[in-house]
C-alpha cells in the first residue's frame, strides 16, 4: 500500500487521449499535454453567442485603451527599441504539475534560436502560462508590452480572443486579496471600467492577464502572491503571464505552476560593441572607456544601462566619463548625469513650463518614495489619498478643515432660511463642525455619522443659549420665538441630521465617481423609499415646534397649535410627498456600465466634478418643485415672504444633493481639495500637478501610462527615493 508511485514515462502514453484531443507523445512534453486539456476547453468557450453591440464596443475601448497605455505610451517609447534581447528556456524555474508522474526530462536552461519572439514561445505553450525571468534592467517589461501588442493585433481582429490587459502587481500587496477580487478593482482604479463589467469579465474568463512586476511585491509577501496566483489559475484555468527579477524569484519557497518559463540574457560585449557603432563617432568615447573599464562593461550588458550611457554620454570627451571600480557608485554616477543631461534637452513643446532642477528632484523624490512605500508603479492624480500626509499636524488639518467646510455648509442652509441672522448661524456652525474634526477616527462610515451629528447638534443647542444671554438685551420678538427652549433643540437636532448626512459620504480613501445615467427601476425603488422616511419626518415635525415654526415662516403673524391629529396628518402627508418629489430627481441615478475609450490625467476628479454640479441641479429642481406643495398639505394661506421659499428650498437641497449623491461625488472633490492645497503648502507637489508631471515625461523621467504616470524604470525611481530632502 505505500509503493511509491512509478513515473510514467513518453511511451507509456502513446495514443493516450487527454480533454478529447490526441497528444503527440513523440513531440510533446508535460507542458503540452496542460494546453492540450486547455485548448479543448478553450474551443468550448469560443462556442458563445455574439457579443451585443455595447459588449463589443466595451470590448473594443478597453483593448484601444491598453494599446495607447502601454503599446503607443510605453513601448514604442521605450529605451530598449534597438536592442535585441536573447532567450533562453528555463523548465527548473517552475512547479511543473506532472514532474512527479511523468519523466520531463532535461531542466537546465536551453538556449533558444537568436530572434526567437516572444509570441512564438507563448504560441508554442497553447493556451497555457508563461513566466519571464530577467535581470534588473535586462527588458522584461519590453519583452511582455512586444507580447501585448502582438496579442492586441489579433483581438481586434477576433472577437473570440481574450483582451490581452497589464497589470502591475507591485499593488496587490495592499490588500493581499484573491487575485480576481484584485484584477476587478484594478480594472475599475487603473482602467476606468465598471465594476460589474470588470467581474463579469474575470468570471467569464474574457480577459488574458499580464502581470508585470512580481518582484516589486514587498518580499515577505511575495510568497503569499505566488500562492494566489496558483490559486487563481487553479480555480479559472486561465491563460497568464508574469514578470519577474530572476534572484527575488529564486529566492522564494514557492514556484509558478506554469507551462513555460523564459530568461532574458544579458548582452554579449559583442552586442553592446554593435550597438555603440551604430551611433558613429558620437559614441566613440564611451565605447573607447567600455573597451577598457570591466566595472562599465558589465553595467552595459543590461539593455537599460546601456541605453542610458548612450543618452548620457553622446559627444562626450574620454577624460570627462567618470571612473569608477565600485559598481553601485558607477550606476549612481550615471543616474545623476543621466537626470543632469535630461534636464539640457530643448523642449520639444512650445511653450511648456521649465520647473527648476532643484525643485524638479525634490518633487519627484517625494513621488518616487510614496510610490515605493506604498507598492505603487502607475501614479494616477486622482488616486492621491491622506495617507500621504505623514505629519500629525497635517493629518489633523486634513481633517479639522473638512469638517470645518461641512459645518459651514450647515450654517449656509440655515441662513438661507432665517437671512438676518448670518452672524450667528454661520459661526455656529463653524465652531460645531470643528469639534468633531477632534473625534478620533471611526472606521464604520454610519457610526461616525451618529457621533458625528451628535456632537454639532450638541454644540448648536449649547450656541444658541449663549445667543439667547446676548438678544434678552436686544429683544427681538420673532427671534426669541425661534430661539425658545424646544425650538432650539429642533433646530440644533436638524443641524446635526445634515451634519451627519454629509458625514456619511467622508471617507477614508477617497474614491472618485464614474459617469451617470438614469434608471427608472432605481427610482420607482427610491421613490417609495423616501417616501416612508418622509412620512416618518413629518411625524417628527408633528410632534415638535419645528411644525409651528414652519407655519410661522410660512404666514406671519405666528400662531402656536398644540399637537393633534390634524397636524399629525398634515406633516406627514407634506414630507412624504416633499420626499418623493425629490427622489424622483435623484434616485433613478447609477452608474453607466461601459468603458470608455480614454483617459485623461486627473480625469476622475474631473467626472466627480461635473456629476456634483449635475446632481446639485435636479437637486435645485427638486426642492423648487416641491416647495411648491407646502401650502396646500399645511392648509394655511402664503405670506409674501413665502414666494421666495421655493427658490430657498432649492438652493438647500442643491447644496446637499450636490454634496452627497452619486456616491459623493461632491464630497469627493472637496476631500481631493483640501488634500492637494495641504500638499502644496508644505512644497510636496506643485499646484498644478498634471503640467509638472507632463514635463517630468517631457524630460524623460516619467512616462505617461493613459491618464496616469510611471518612472521610465524602477531603478530610476529608486535613484530618485534615495535622493536626500533639500
Amino acid at each position: 500500500m505505500s509503493e511509491k508511485p512509478r513515473k510514467v514515462s513518453k511511451n507509456d502514453l502513446r495514443n493516450s487521449q487527454f480533454g478529447g484531443a490526441f497528444v503527440n507523445v513523440e513531440s510533446a512534453d508535460a507542458n503540452q499535454i496542460g494546453s492540450e486539456i486547455h485548448n479543448y476547453n478553450n474551443v468550448i468557450l469560443n462556442q458563445q453567442a455574439d457579443l451585443t453591440p455595447q459588449e463589443y464596443r466595451n470590448r473594443q475601448a478597453l483593448l484601444t485603451k491598453v494599446k495607447n497605455f502601454w503599446v503607443k505610451g510605453v513601448l514604442e517609447k521605450s529605451l530598449y527599441n534597438q536592442v535585441e534581447f536573447g532567450l533562453e528556456e528555463r523548465p527548473d524555474a517552475i512547479a511543473n504539475p506532472w514532474s512527479m508522474i511523468l519523466d520531463t526530462g532535461d531542466n537546465s536552461p536551453q538556449p533558444l534560436p537568436s530572434g526567437t519572439k516572444i509570441i512564438e514561445i507563448f504560441d508554442e505553450i497553447g493556451a497555457g502560462s508563461l513566466l519571464i525571468l530577467g535581470e534588473p534592467g535586462a527588458g522584461k517589461t519590453t519583452t511582455l508590452l512586444e507580447l501585448t501588442r502582438d496579442l492586441i493585433a489579433r483581438a481586434e481582429q477576433n472577437t473570440n480572443l481574450l483582451i490581452p490587459v497589464v497589470f502591475n502587481l507591485s499593488s496587490w500587496v495592499n490588500k493581499r486579496q484573491k487575485i480576481e477580487y484584485w484584477l476587478a478593482e484594478e480594472l475599475n482604479i487603473k482602467y476606468d471600467v465598471p465594476k460589474k463589467i470588470a467581474q463579469v469579465l474575470i468570471t467569464q474568463q474574457k480577459l488574458l492577464p499580464l502581470l508585470d512586476g512580481l518582484d516589486e511585491v514587498n518580499k515577505e509577501y511575495r510568497d503569499n502572491c505566488i500562492v494566489a496566483l496558483n490559486q487563481f489559475k487553479t480555480n479559472y484555468g486561465v491563460e497568464l503571464v508574469v514578470c519577474s527579477r530572476i534572484k527575488d524569484y529564486e529566492a522564494l519557497s514557492n514556484r509558478l505552476k506554469f507551462q513555460s518559463a523564459v530568461y532574458i540574457k544579458e548582452l554579449t560585449l559583442k552586442q553592446v560593441n554593435c550597438y555603440l557603432k551604430s551611433f558613429g563617432k558620437k559614441l566613440r568615447s564611451l565605447r573607447k572607456l567600455i573597451a577598457e573599464d570591466k566595472a562599465l562593461q558589465e553595467l552595459a550588458q543590461s539593455p537599460l544601462m546601456l541605453n542610458i550611457m548612450t543618452l548620457t554620454y553622446q559627444g562626450v570627451a574620454v577624460e570627462d566619463l567618470p571612473k569608477t571600480e565600485v559598481i553601485e557608485e558607477r550606476k549612481k554616477q550615471l543616474f545623476d548625469d543621466y537626470i543632469e543631461k535630461m534636464f539640457n534637452r530643448i523642449a520639444r513643446w512650445k511653450g511648456i513650463q521649465i520647473y527648476s532642477k532643484a525643485k524638479t528632484k525634490y518633487w519627484l523624490s517625494w513621488l518616487a518614495q510614496n510610490m515605493l512605500r506604498e507598492s505603487q508603479t502607475v501614479f494616477l492624480i486622482e488616486q492621491i489619498q491622506p495617507i500621504l500626509l505623514k505629519k500629525k499636524s497635517h493629518r489633523f488639518l486634513y481633517k479639522f478643515g473638512l469638517m470645518s467646510f461641512l459645518g459651514l455648509v450647515c450654517g449656509l442652509i440655515l441662513v438661507l432660511f432665517f437671512p438676518r441672522k448670518i452672524p450667528f448661524f454661520f459661526a455656529s456652525s463653524f465652531i460645531s463642525g470643528m469639534i468633531p474634526g477632534l473625534l478620533p477616527a471611526i472606521e464604520n462610515s454610519l457610526l461616525r455619522a451618529l457621533a458625528s451629528g451628535l456632537v454639532f447638534a450638541l454644540m448648536m443647542y449649547n450656541l444658541s443659549n449663549l445667543v439667547d444671554l446676548y438678544y434678552n438685551y436686544f429683544p427681538d420678538d420673532n427671534f426669541n420665538i425661534l430661539l425658545s427652549f424646544t425650538a432650539k433643540k429642533s433646530f440644533s437636532l436638524i443641524g446635526g441630521l445634515i451634519f451627519g448626512l454629509l458625514v456619511t459620504q467622508v471617507k477614508q480613501d477617497i474614491e472618485v465617481t464614474h459617469d451617470l445615467k438614469w434608471s427608472y427601476g432605481k427610482a420607482y425603488f427610491n421613490i417609495f423609499k423616501s417616501t416612508l422616511i418622509g412620512m416618518l419626518f413629518g411625524v417628527f415635525f408633528a410632534f415638535t415646534d419645528l411644525g409651528n415654526i414652519l407655519r410661522f415662516y410660512m404666514t406671519m403673524p405666528m400662531y402656536l397649535l398644540e399637537p393633534s391629529k390634524e397636524s399629525l396628518v398634515q406633516f406627514t402627508l407634506l414630507f412624504g410627498i416633499t420626499f418623493a418629489i425629490i427622489a424622483a430627481f435623484f434616485g433613478g441615478i447609477e452608474k453607466i456600465s461601459k468603458v470608455d475609450a480614454t483617459t485623461k490625467p486627473n480625469q476622475g476628479i474631473r467626472k466627480s466634478v461635473v456629476t456634483a454640479i449635475f446632481t446639485g441641479v435636479l437637486g435645485f429642481l427638486g426642492g423648487w418643485i416641491a416647495a411648491q406643495w407646502f401650502p396646500i398639505a399645511i392648509g394655511v394661506r402664503m405670506s409674501s415672504s413665502f414666494f421666495s421659499f421655493p427658490l430657498i428650498l432649492g438652493i438647500a437641497c442643491s447644496l446637499v444633493g450636490g454634496l452627497i449623491n452619486a456616491e459623493g461625488s461632491g464630497i469627493v472633490c472637496i476631500q481631493h481639495f483640501f488634500l492637494r492645497f495641504i500638499l502644496y503648502c508644505n512644497n510636496k507637489i506643485p499646484w498644478n500637478y498634471a503640467r509638472f508631471l507632463d514635463y517630468a515625461a517631457e524630460r524623460i523621467f516619467l512616462q505617461k501610462v493613459g491618464g496616469g504616470y510611471i518612472f521610465i524604470h524602477r531603478m530610476l525611481m529608486e535613484h530618485f527615493a534615495q535622493m536626500t530632502d533639500k
